[in-house]
């Protein structure tokens, strides 16, 4: 279960520049931190899952979430990875109808919860704030469509490029732009770009033996960017 913690108010907070909150005025987010919640995470707990009603949305403010749908073959589906900044749950709270998808946290993380009627009140007086909500809303909805994309039309060995290349929400650069390490788990990587952790592994293998990558635990160097830009933009 999650651990609330002495809430930090929204004014003060470190993401505070990363979020959609970062526009409000200094007594919004006053007024909003005295009705927001805070929780902790530990690795592998589940924020909301699928089929609940959502009665608010989160803002992580620690750590990393993945937002995932349970297919029909049992397996998870990696919707995206939401990072420090960023909101989730907001979309069923605004379409009214009961969670989508569920989240769970990839590595001890930490959300602040602002509740239904505090957001909309957000919304309705707002205007960048509701604005910004809209851009938000269309970015996700244009990532799920190349994510659909994706998958239909591409091969494994070209998602797994796309998604090095793409690598904000699962590798973190190490000693330089070149150098990064995985985040989250070859499991949930597999599960990102829609295929079984075996094939993943010898997906790596091939990009390793074909001078592309080189691989080191959970460490990953890009050997060859034009030729992994080529996989990943072949059908762009």
């Amino acid at each position: 279960m999650s651990k609330k913690i002495n809430i930090v108010g929204c004014e003060d907070c470190p993401s505070l520049g990363k979020s959609i909150f970062c526009s409000l005025k200094r007594e919004i987010l006053e007024e909003v931190s005295s009705q927001k919640g805070e929780n902790l995470y530990k690795k592998g707990e589940i924020v909301f899952s699928e089929g609940f009603n959502p009665f608010g949305i989160h803002c992580v403010s620690k750590g990393r979430i993945k937002i995932y749908k349970l297919g029909d073959d049992g397996k998870d589906q990696i919707v995206r990875v939401a990072k420090v900044g960023d909101i989730i749950g907001y979309r069923s709270l605004i379409s009214d109808e009961i969670y989508s998808a569920s989240a769970e946290a990839l590595e001890d993380s930490r959300t602040c919860f602002i509740p239904k009627n505090t957001f909309f009140e957000l919304i309705k007086q707002e205007n960048e704030f509701a604005l910004k909500i809209m851009k938000v809303l269309s970015k996700d909805l244009r990532k799920a469509e190349s994510q659909s994309m994706n998958i239909a039309q591409r091969t494994v060995k070209e998602r797994l490029a796309n998604a090095l290349l793409s690598k904000r929400d699962i590798i973190e650069e190490k000693e330089g732009k070149e150098l990064m390490s995985f985040t989250i788990s070859r499991k949930d990587l597999a599960d990102l770009i829609g295929c079984a952790p075996e094939t993943l592994i010898r997906m790596l293998s091939q990009l390793k033996k074909e001078g592309v990558i080189s691989l080191n635990k959970r460490e990953v160097e890009i050997l060859n960017h034009v030729k992994l830009y080529k996989l990943a933009h072949k059908y762009s």
